[in-house]
């Protein structure tokens, strides 16, 4: 977990990422305005794609422990990245729960023989039958159907999306 003032980070990224740095300024210029939703989707796909850990903390300890500015506390707490859908489902219905737990954001829904599912169609109803373990996200303009299990690899589809540059799908 990262703790900072916005100064600190403002500059680690000014120093870190001079091409993103800006484009990221420009965003946030705008957060709280009508422009600020198309200024994010315009700017942020022109970022680097890189975490905070690589970008920032990776060269910032470089440094040196005096000249770094981090300091690194132990806590003991639990934590989950949520950085799938996967570890989405298990944060919701916790590990400890029956294996045939689904979750399932939508108007309404029914099930039979299903378990494990992780279900996200807003305003719809949903039936899930004889299936299991699946991972289903709809939005907008896209429908996403994957297993638990190869839900990390959401990203090569976004990577595909950029390089056919499908911006706009609907």
């Amino acid at each position: 977990m990262f703790l900072w003032s916005a100064r600190t980070l403002t500059n680690a990224l000014r120093e870190h990422l001079p091409a993103t740095a800006p484009l990221l300024e420009r965003i946030a210029n705008t957060f709280g305005t009508r422009k600020f939703k198309e200024a994010f989707r315009r700017l942020y796909r022109q970022c680097e794609n890189i975490s905070i850990d690589y970008a920032v903390l990776e060269p910032r300890s470089g440094k040196g422990e005096q000249n770094s500015n981090i300091i690194c506390l132990p806590a003991d707490f639990g934590w989950n990245d949520l950085g799938s859908w996967t570890a989405l489902h298990e944060h919701h219905v916790g590990k400890s729960q029956p294996k045939d737990d689904n979750l399932i954001a939508a108007e309404g829904w029914f099930t039979l023989n299903a378990e494990g599912n992780y279900i996200h169609a807003p305003g719809k109803f949903v039936a899930a039958v004889g299936v299991s373990n699946l991972v289903v996200v709809e939005t907008e303009d896209a429908l996403l159907i994957t297993t638990r299990e190869q839900a990390q690899d959401v990203g090569k589809v976004v990577k595909h999306l950029d390089e056919k540059k499908l911006r706009n799908l609907v």
